[in-house]
């Protein structure tokens, strides 16, 4: 892991960083690389749940999924360019297609073992006329895990567009007979909207080794800049 800590780091020039998700604790890679290890939460919802006063979504599918991470893409750029706080690093990652592809085929093949048809469709998505008022969800199939997991989910204003989004998701666990839909890191506001409790995962906990601005080698066992870093919405695509 040190070797290929500092492997990483030629890589990038010093300018890059990793992640990885430790079923062993927090302190191993820490210890033995550098990457630090952030709170895990969850939150699940059981696919049995119904809201009322949702907006109705409508379905994304794989080839439509594209345009919605590019839009995704281009909010988070906006979003990014407009803060001024230059002591801390802000770092936020969300599903390349490529990755949710994968992760789709990779539950079509494991839905045929139980019979079941998991087709196309890999999330749904909310309309409005502003960015704003925009919000999608990306969901896999887990059925070992027998769950829907939510891969990537960007919030609208509207509460009754949010609930759409979620009613979405419990509907297609419901109909590929999962028990469950789990979302990693949860924000607040979802966690007020469900009125679910946020569990802590003591598995597959996200760690992170940030190298800073240029090629200066950190000792890896040091409190390094990993310590002014935010890293928003942690969530399974590095790990599915």
């Amino acid at each position: 892991m040190q070797l290929l800590s500092k492997r990483v780091r030629n890589m990038t020039c010093g300018r890059g960083f990793s992640v990885l998700y430790s079923d062993i604790g927090p302190q191993y890679y820490r210890k033995n690389g550098g990457w630090k290890t952030f709170d895990a939460f969850d939150l699940v919802m059981t696919a049995s749940r119904m809201f009322n006063d949702f907006e109705a979504s409508v379905p994304v599918t794989l080839q439509r999924a594209k345009d919605c991470i590019e839009r995704d893409v281009r909010i988070l750029r906006h979003s990014f360019s407009s803060r001024a706080d230059s002591d801390t690093r802000t770092i936020q990652m969300i599903p390349q297609w490529g990755e949710l592809e994968w992760a789709h085929l990779r539950g079509q093949h494991a839905g045929r073992h139980f019979n079941i048809e998991v087709g196309e469709v890999v999330g749904a998505e909310v309309s409005g006329g502003s960015d704003v008022e925009w919000g999608y969800v990306l969901w896999f199939h887990e059925f070992k895990e027998s769950s829907l997991t939510v891969l990537r989910i960007t919030e609208p204003a509207s509460d009754a567009s949010l609930r759409g989004l979620l009613q979405a998701a419990l509907n297609e666990a419901r109909r590929c007979h999962l028990s469950k839909v789990t979302i990693w890191s949860p924000s607040q506001r979802l966690k007020a909207l469900t009125g679910d409790p946020i569990v802590t995962r003591n598995h597959s906990l996200p760690a992170l080794l940030f190298f800073g601005n240029g090629p200066k080698e950190e000792n890896i066992e040091s409190e390094s800049s990993t310590s002014k870093i935010t890293w928003l919405s942690i969530e399974k695509l590095g790990w599915c």
